[in-house]
C-alpha cells in the first residue's frame, strides 16, 4: 500500500480528518477574528496612547516637545532624521505638544499670540486620533485669542476674556501646534513668535504668563515604546475603557468576549490558551493588514494616494489604523492634504538606484504653502543626506529655482543631478517613499478635480 494511502486508511479508521493536529479550535478562531477587529478598531488610539507615553515621560517641560502630562512642550527647529517619534513628521514648521488628561486638569486655556501673516495651526485630537477643531487665522485670527478647552459635558460659565470654548467627546486629548518657519534667516523671528503660544488650566486666567520655561533635552523624543505580545490588547483595553465612544458601542461590546473595553481591565490570565493563541494570530495578521492597506489608502490621483479621510474617520477603522501607521496626527484635508506615493509613473517601488524628475506646476493648489518630503519606504522617517535637505517648500522660496514660466522642476535622486536649473531632493540608497503636504488646498484639489503632477522615472 502506497504511504498516501496509508495515511487516508489511518485518519479514516480514527474518523479525524487530515491535518487534524493543525486546525485551529473553534474558540481559537473567534478569538482570532475579534481579535483583529479590535487591533483594526484600536489602531488608532493605540498611536495616540503610544505617542503620549513617550511624549509625556518627563517631569518638566522640554525643548524638543516632550512635556508632563498636560503641560505644552515645544522644538525650536524644523524636524529632521533624528525625528523619530511618529512618522513623516514634517520640515515645515516647529512643533509643540501636549497631551491633557481633562479629568484630571478639568478645563484648559489655549492662548494664540499675534501671528501676523506667519502660518500657524493649533490642532486638538481626540483620544482616537479624530480631529476635534483646528485652530487657525480662518476661526482664530491673526491678532490674538484665548480658546478653552473643556470635555463634552462640561457645565460651567464661560469666564470673560474667553474668545471660544471647544468641546472634546473624549478626556484625553492630543495637542499638536505648528508654526511657519520662512527660512534658516526667519528662525529666530519664527521661534519668538513661536514660543508665546501657551496653555494653562482655566484657574490661571487673568494672571501673567510669559513663554513657558522649557529645559534642554539631551536629544529628540525617543522613538514609541511598543507593547510586547498580549500587552497591545492591554493598552487597546486600556484607551476604551477611559474614552468610550456611544457611537461605537456596538463593535466594542463584541471584545468583551475577550475582557477588552469591559466594565473591568484586561487580564490575560483569565484567558484560555487556545483564546491566546487567536490573540498573538490576531495581531500579527493584523499589522500586515493594516500595513497593506496604508499603501493605497482613499482616492488615487495620478499615483498620489490622496488620504481625504484625514481626522475625520467615522466608522472607517481601517482607513483610521492604515492612515495612523504612516502619519499619526494627521489634519483634515481642509487644512492640510497629505498626497503620498511609494511608486513612480509606471507603478514601480521608488528607489534611490533610479533618477525621478517632477514639475509642480505653476499654479500649486495651495492657498498656504506646499512642500515634498522625502522619507525611507520601511519605517518613514527622513534620511540623512550630504546637503542637508529633506523637503522641497515654497515657504523657503530663497531655496528654490523656479522655471520662467513659473514651474517648479524636481530631481529626486541619491546622487548630486547634472541639471544645475533643477531642485534636487536627495533620495536614500534603497527604497523610499514621497510625501507632499498642502497648506490650506483649493477646492480644485479637494474636490479632486486638479491633476497632481506626476514622478517620471528617467
Amino acid at each position: 500500500m502506497k504511504k498516501s494511502s496509508l495515511a487516508l486508511s489511518l485518519c479514516t479508521a480514527l474518523s479525524l480528518p487530515l491535518h487534524a493536529e493543525i486546525t485551529p479550535s473553534p474558540e481559537e478562531e473567534l478569538a482570532y477574528h475579534l481579535g483583529l477587529q479590535a487591533v483594526i478598531y484600536g489602531a488608532g488610539p493605540l498611536t495616540v496612547a503610544a505617542v503620549r507615553e513617550t511624549s509625556t515621560s518627563v517631569s518638566i517641560p522640554m525643548d524638543n516637545a516632550m512635556a508632563p502630562l498636560n503641560q505644552m512642550g515645544k522644538t525650536r527647529q524644523l524636524s529632521g532624521p533624528q525625528d523619530r517619534i511618529v512618522p513623516t513628521v514634517n520640515n515645515d514648521t516647529m512643533y509643540s505638544q501636549a497631551h491633557y488628561d481633562l479629568d484630571l486638569a478639568g478645563p484648559m486655556v489655549i492662548e494664540i499670540p499675534r501671528t501676523d501673516d506667519r502660518y500657524y495651526i493649533v490642532q486638538l485630537l481626540d483620544a482616537y486620533s479624530d480631529s476635534i477643531t483646528d485652530l487657525y487665522e480662518g476661526n482664530t485670527g491673526s491678532q490674538g485669542s484665548k480658546v478653552l478647552l473643556v470635555n463634552d459635558d462640561w457645565q460651567g460659565k464661560t469666564p470673560a476674556g474667553i474668545d471660544h470654548v471647544v468641546r472634546s467627546r473624549t478626556p484625553m486629548v492630543w495637542l499638536i501646534h505648528r508654526t511657519g518657519v520662512f527660512g534658516p534667516k526667519d528662525q529666530q523671528a519664527a521661534v519668538e513668535v513661536h514660543d508665546r503660544f501657551i496653555t494653562y488650566p482655566l484657574a490661571e486666567l487673568g494672571e501673567s504668563h510669559g513663554p513657558t520655561k522649557l529645559a534642554k533635552a539631551q536629544g529628540r523624543i525617543p522613538e514609541m515604546t511598543k507593547p510586547v505580545g498580549l500587552d497591545w490588547f492591554a493598552l487597546i483595553d486600556r484607551e476604551i475603557r477611559k474614552n468610550p465612544l456611544p457611537e461605537s458601542q456596538a463593535m466594542v461590546a463584541q471584545f468583551e468576549y475577550l475582557g477588552i473595553g469591559g466594565d473591568e481591565p484586561f487580564d490575560e490570565s483569565k484567558l484560555t490558551e487556545a483564546q491566546k493563541r487567536g490573540l498573538m494570530r490576531a495581531l500579527k495578521s493584523a499589522q500586515s493588514i493594516i500595513q497593506y492597506a496604508g499603501r493605497s489608502v482613499g482616492t488615487t490621483n495620478n499615483g498620489w494616494s490622496m488620504m481625504f479621510e484625514g481626522g475625520q474617520y467615522g466608522n472607517d477603522y481601517l482607513s483610521r489604523a492604515s492612515i495612523n501607521l504612516r502619519a499619526a496626527g494627521l489634519n483634515v484635508p481642509e487644512r492640510a492634504l497629505y498626497p503620498n506615493r511609494y511608486t513612480d509613473s509606471q507603478g514601480k517601488q521608488l528607489n534611490g538606484d533610479n533618477q525621478y524628475r517632477m514639475v509642480m506646476p505653476a499654479d500649486a493648489p495651495a492657498e498656504g504653502f506646499w512642500s515634498l518630503t522625502m522619507y525611507d519606504a520601511e519605517n518613514l522617517f527622513m534620511v540623512e543626506n550630504e546637503i542637508d535637505r529633506y523637503s522641497i517648500s515654497t515657504n523657503r522660496a530663497e531655496e528654490l529655482k523656479f522655471a520662467q514660466d513659473g514651474t517648479l522642476p524636481i530631481c529626486i535622486q541619491h546622487t548630486k543631478p547634472t541639471d544645475e536649473s533643477c531642485n534636487w531632493l536627495p533620495a536614500p540608497k534603497d527604497d523610499f517613499y514621497l510625501h507632499i503636504r498642502l497648506y490650506e488646498p483649493t477646492k480644485a484639489v479637494l474636490n479632486n478635480e486638479y491633476e497632481m503632477p506626476q514622478v517620471h522615472k528617467l
